[in-house]
């Protein structure tokens, strides 16, 4: 089973919203009050989820009574509540539901995957209910008897993370019910069920003579029965121990986080289970519904949990539809599956449930939403955020990137750049000094290692420390300490850097003596003069690229699972003493300062 589209009008806060779900997995944003929790609320009442425990919440209800808008007035016996919601029904994942639709409302020679449409309207009254399939419209008592079946063949699991108090848990260590996790194997369970009775009707039969022979001695006789009520495995309670080492805990034992990862991805094998099971007459594959997956888990969990579960979900072909407030937990594969909800504000009043636009650019804006940040603030960091590499080196800009690029190509033989990862370009120092954003980043790689111009050093050096990471092992400066060379460039050998200066003397004056936007200006074209010079005239090896070398073996070792070096030891940049300029033409180019990026 598969939600295709979902409207609802005069549902509490949705007064009418229309949602589409493209792809298996769907991600639901907002903020606190949105009205992600309602959509949820819709999807229970309508399809219904598996209860196998006795002791779970109610099942939602809708009711006109209580859940119409109370801002919208009008005569209370006019007012309605309508859901209409498109499903795409498969002959081989929903055999239980396919053969009923078939049986029950005589379609002949159907696809095997036809869509359903279901228009359910509340009155005070009445519920109307209307089924749609292939062009043929069904109304009254059909239609209820469609519903019906919907809402007893369990096509609903739902799951909340927020649940301290998980039913699975309810019980000391009883993790769920044997049922749940033997699908497949059910014939061998029914034999072991069948033998275990007999036993257990044996030893009963025994047992019952023995104390018979007890009352026996009574003045008073009594006829003695014992019987043993029928087992059955399907409801023997079962626990679930992991470890990390050599010893086996509980998983009630472990921390929230833990238990909430393994009892999401309990649920996604079950319906696993059901879809790759026989057809039986009881067989529909779910869809589960997650509220706040991330509940509990530290930030770089919250990654890696996000992609697997993104990853399981198209593997397994399960839909899964989470709320979330993490940017981990958004698709990443299709970012037409993420749902930004934002209730208008009347009269500063909370209002009725809108989606937001999130195409193109604006598809980042769920960041913003979740970490209590602007858009702009992540705009240089969001292709970081959803980016598939485990490893990253951030340089400060494009043209540094560009230099690094350079350095990857396999002509430089054992001095090349090996990064199993990408290169990112973050737009300049001022970005880093976003402590939260560059935590989050760090936390979202297993691999980070960051470059920045010498001449920002102190600065940058503070900020990195405070984050915990280490110089040489997670960032380094870029330069030669001498006037002139305190950024990337101060790398290049002295003949390309002779050319451009001296090829562009109004320039470099610029650069030392306009005004700022002129030095700006100025410093940012012989960047480019300096890397198209390179590009021209650089030939793998020492002469050109010797500098460049002697910072690629730091960042390699770095990255490499196989260094030695000790954790946090620190590797300084390649340095130079200063060098007093002969001419000047060498005073004008040693007095050019880092470019702005």
């Amino acid at each position: 089973m598969q939600l295709v589209s979902l409207r609802v009008t005069n549902y509490r806060t949705l007064v009418d919203l229309q949602l589409g779900f493209p792809s298996p997995y769907s991600a639901i944003c907002g903020k606190n009050d949105s009205g992600k929790t309602n959509v949820i609320r819709i999807l229970r009442a309508i399809m219904k989820e598996e209860d196998p425990y006795s002791f779970r919440s109610e099942q939602q209800e809708i009711s006109v009574k209580d859940d119409f808008p109370k801002w919208l007035g009008g005569e209370p016996t006019q007012r309605s509540i309508s859901v209409i919601a498109e499903m795409r029904v498969n002959k081989s994942d929903d055999t239980a539901f396919y053969e009923f639709l078939v049986a029950q409302l005589g379609l002949k020679r159907p696809k095997d995957t036809f869509p359903l449409v279901l228009e359910i309207t509340h009155r005070p009254e009445n519920q109307e209910v209307i089924i749609k399939i292939e062009g043929r419209v069904f109304r009254d008592l059909k239609a209820q008897e469609v519903l019906k079946r919907l809402q007893s063949s369990h096509c609903l699991l739902f799951y909340n993370s927020t649940e301290l108090g998980h039913p699975g848990f309810r019980h000391g260590r009883i993790a769920g019910f044997f049922k749940e996790f033997a699908g497949e194997y059910s014939e061998q369970v029914d034999l072991i069920t069948q033998t275990v009775n007999r036993k257990l009707r044996k030893i009963a039969r025994q047992q019952q003579q023995e104390f018979a022979q007890l009352l026996g001695r009574l003045e008073k006789k009594y006829r003695v029965a014992m019987s043993v009520s029928s087992f059955d495995l399907d409801y023997l309670p079962y626990n679930i121990s992991l470890s990390s080492g050599k010893v086996g805990v509980s998983l009630s034992d472990w921390g929230s986080g833990t238990r909430n990862r393994t009892l999401i991805l309990l649920t996604l094998f079950r319906a696993r289970q059901i879809k790759e099971g026989d057809a039986t007459a009881a067989k529909v594959t779910p869809v589960i519904v997650i509220e706040e997956p991330e509940s509990f888990l530290h930030p770089s969990a919250q990654a890696e949990f996000g992609r697997i579960l993104q990853d399981l979900s198209q593997e397994f072909g399960i839909q899964v539809i989470t709320t979330t407030h993490s940017p981990y937990l958004l698709s990443t594969g299709n970012p037409t599956s993420n749902i930004l909800l934002e209730r208008k504000i009347f009269h500063k009043q909370p209002r009725e449930t809108i989606r937001i636009e999130t195409t193109g650019e604006n598809w980042m804006q769920p960041f913003g939403i979740a970490l209590g940040v602007d858009s702009a603030e992540f705009s240089p960091w969001k292709d970081l955020f959803f980016n598939q590499s485990k490893s990253i080196l951030l340089a400060e800009g494009e043209i540094d990137k560009t230099y690094f690029t350079m350095l990857q190509d396999q002509t430089h033989g054992a001095s090349c750049l090996k990064l199993c990862g990408d290169i990112f370009a973050y737009g300049g120092k001022d970005v880093l000094r976003n402590t939260v954003l560059l935590k989050f980043v760090k936390e979202r790689y297993r691999n980070i290692f960051i470059t920045y111009d010498l001449d920002a050093d102190p600065e940058m050096e503070k900020t990195l420390t405070g984050l915990g990471l280490k110089k040489g092992k997670h960032y380094m400066p870029l330069g030669i300490d001498a006037p002139g060379k305190r950024n990337i460039e101060g790398l290049l050998p002295e003949s390309i850097r002779s050319a451009v200066y001296g090829n562009n003397p109004g320039l470099v004056d610029q650069a030392t003596q306009g005004t700022r936007d002129e030095k700006e200006s100025a410093r940012g074209l012989l960047k480019k003069l300096l890397l198209e010079e390179f590009q021209k005239k650089a030939k793998p090896g020492e002469e050109y690229f010797g500098k460049f070398y002697e910072v690629t073996r730091i960042i390699n070792a770095a990255f490499s699972k196989e260094s030695s070096g000790k954790v946090g030891e620190e590797l300084k940049p390649p340095q130079s003493k200063v060098i007093t300029p002969l001419a000047q033409g060498s005073v004008r180019r040693n007095l050019v300062e880092k470019p702005a990026v």
